[in-house]
């Protein structure tokens, strides 16, 4: 897998960091596992840091994950989902305005301190 998944050191959030090429299977892999362990955990909070690896899906795989993909995996639309890319790296943007659109709280940051700061804000998402 290209990727790593774990719970931050204080428990709030979950990080899943890419390793390898963004693609649609790997973002379906990603957010079944994110489900289980909201199912398990509680834990709406996740953080997915692709810092050196950019977004591979075509627009129209973009809109599948966030508008069929993600809602058949079942993940709850209260989640807090942080993405945290290479400063200059906007290939993740797009997947932040089709997950709004879709009714997720996504963002992208350039600065792990500012996205650790927005996934703790206060209450829903």
């Amino acid at each position: 897998m290209p990727y790593k998944i774990e719970l931050s050191e204080d428990g709030t959030f979950i990080i899943g960091t890419v390793t390898g090429p963004l693609t649609r299977d790997t973002a379906q892999q990603l957010a079944k596992e994110y489900y289980a362990i909201i199912e398990s955990t509680g834990i709406k909070r996740i953080l997915n840091d692709v810092r050196g690896v950019r977004d591979a899906m075509s627009t129209i795989s973009s809109y599948d994950y966030a508008y069929k993909d993600v809602q058949a995996i079942g993940l709850p639309r209260d989640i807090r989902a942080a993405i945290l890319a290479d400063e200059g790296d906007r290939s993740h943007h797009f997947q932040e305005t089709v997950a709004h659109n879709a009714g997720y709280l996504v963002k992208v940051f350039h600065s792990y301190p500012q996205a650790v700061a927005w996934l703790a804000k206060s209450k829903a998402c």
